[in-house]
């Protein structure tokens, strides 16, 4: 049954790769899925074709900011995260594609992090700077007119394709868990 379960996934996947590629848009269209697999206790999510992810455990979609193209994700201990996928001339400080590799995560990091502070007043530490593989992980933190806000981020790219990870404010995880949840998240992906 579950072999014939993959095998029905492949053929759908491979189907819907050929549509895409035979549609002759300026624009890219994307595939958007994934679920939680009981027997390996991981979650798992792609945006196709710019990215996946498989999450350690059992995670449950939550609400979609279409701005940011965030999908949001909560566990049964109530930790919240966001994940993204795009690719890196999509963006307005970038729309000449320009930045690549380490000089687009250095760019996003000013750029993402800047708008947090103009905006809300909020403060950002740069935590991780990995220049090899081509990812930094940076905390944004401070006091809002909502409340306390204290989230990390992961921003990295690969080929062109940019993974956008966070992790909201949280008591049950040291900062080096989170820290190493999102490293993890990013070194891991696509590796199947």
């Amino acid at each position: 049954m579950n072999m014939r379960v993959d095998l029905f996934k492949t053929f759908l996947f491979l189907t819907m790769i050929i549509l895409l590629t035979n549609c002759a848009t300026q624009s890219t269209s994307t595939i958007v899925g994934g679920e939680y697999n009981k027997t390996k206790d991981e979650t798992e999510y792609f945006v196709f074709p710019y990215g996946s992810v498989v999450i350690p455990g059992k995670w449950e979609k939550a609400k979609y900011n279409t701005t940011s193209k965030q999908q949001y994700f909560t566990n049964q201990d109530s930790l919240i995260i966001a994940i993204a996928f795009s690719r890196y001339n999509k963006y307005e400080f970038n729309v000449d594609g320009s930045r690549k590799g380490f000089n687009f995560v250095k760019a996003y990091y000013e750029w993402d992090s800047q708008y947090f502070i103009d905006s809300h007043g909020l403060k950002r530490q740069s935590l991780v700077n990995d220049s090899t593989n081509t990812f930094m992980i940076y905390r944004i933190y401070g006091q809002t007119e909502k409340g306390k806000f204290d989230t990390y981020f992961l921003i990295g790219e690969k080929n062109g394709n940019i993974s956008n990870y966070s992790i909201s404010s949280t008591g049950k995880w040291r900062d080096g868990e989170k820290i190493n949840f999102l490293k993890k998240l990013f070194l891991t992906e696509n590796k199947k």
